[in-house]
C-alpha cells in the first residue's frame, strides 16, 4: 500500500501543513458529469441523433422491430361491389371470354383469345376524365390489372358498351358501363374459371398535363375482384355479354 507522503513545512511560513485529502468519489463523479454535459453542448444536435439511431436500427433489425407494423390486407371484393379509386367509382359486374371482339376496339393474333371485362364506371372527379392517356398507369387504364396475365398486362381496349365508343370521355356524374379488354392466350382460362381483377388507387399529380396541370396516376393495387369468366364462343352481342 502507498503511504501518503509527510506534512512538511510551508516554503513561505515555515510551518508544517496538512497533506492533501483524496477527492471524494461523489465529486469525480459530479464534475465527470459536468464535462460531459458542456462537450454534449457542443455537439450538434444532429450527431446526437445519429449516434443513438445506429446501435437503435441494428438492435431493432435484429429482432424484426422494423417490420412489426403489417400493411393492412388489401380486401376482396365480390362481382358488383363499388370501390371509389380517386378518380372514379368502380364496380366489375362480369368477365367474358370471346373469341374475337373488333367492336371493342381489340385485335387479336393467332393462338388468343379476347377477355372482355364489364365494369360500371362513374367519374366523381370536378372535370371530364379520359379513360385512356398515353402513360399505361394513369386514367381508368391504369385503374385496372389482372396479376395472372403479368404486371406488365394492361389492359388493350376501352370502349362504351352502348355505343361502342372507344377510349371515351366520362363526364363527371354520369356513370357508363364500359367493356375493358385484354388479349389472352387462348388455354389461359377457360369457361368457369375464377379471374381475380385489381382494382388500383390513383393519387393526384400537379403540373404534369397542359391541359389541366394534374393528372392522375402513381397506381397502388386496393381491393381484388373475383369474378367467374363465361365464355361465349365465336361471338356475342351486347345482350348476351351483358346477361
Amino acid at each position: 500500500m502507498t503511504t501518503p507522503p509527510a506534512a512538511g513545512p510551508d516554503s513561505e511560513t515555515g510551518v508544517a501543513s496538512a497533506p492533501a485529502a483524496a477527492e471524494p468519489a461523489g465529486a469525480r463523479t459530479r464534475r465527470g458529469a459536468r464535462w460531459v454535459g458542456s462537450m454534449t453542448d457542443r455537439v450538434p444536435t444532429g450527431w446526437i441523433t445519429g449516434i443513438l439511431t445506429v446501435p437503435f436500427l441494428a438492435v431493432a433489425a435484429a429482432f424484426g422491430g422494423l417490420n412489426a407494423v403489417a400493411a393492412p390486407p388489401i380486401p376482396d371484393l365480390s362481382a358488383g361491389k363499388t370501390h371509389v379509386n380517386g378518380p372514379f367509382s368502380l364496380a366489375i359486374s362480369r368477365a367474358v371470354l370471346i373469341d374475337e371482339f373488333p367492336e371493342a376496339g381489340i385485335t387479336v393474333e393467332e393462338g388468343q383469345r379476347v377477355l372482355a371485362v364489364v365494369v360500371t364506371a362513374e367519374n366523381v372527379w370536378d372535370r371530364a376524365m379520359p379513360t385512356v392517356l398515353s402513360s399505361p398507369d394513369a386514367a381508368l387504364r391504369g385503374s385496372l390489372r389482372i396479376p395472372s396475365l403479368g404486371d406488365g398486362a394492361v389492359p388493350v381496349a376501352i370502349a362504351r358498351f352502348d355505343d361502342a365508343t372507344k377510349e371515351p370521355h366520362l363526364q363527371p356524374g354520369v356513370p357508363a358501363d364500359l367493356v375493358v379488354t385484354w388479349a389472352v392466350d387462348a388455354d389461359a382460362l377457360a369457361a368457369g374459371d375464377e379471374v381475380e381483377i385489381d382494382i388500383r388507387d390513383l393519387s393526384l399529380s400537379e403540373g404534369v398535363l397542359i391541359t389541366y396541370g394534374e393528372e392522375w396516376g402513381t397506381p397502388m393495387t386496393a381491393a381484388h375482384v373475383h369474378v367467374d369468366v363465361t365464355d361465349v364462343g365465336a361471338g356475342a352481342d351486347a345482350e348476351e355479354t351483358s346477361g
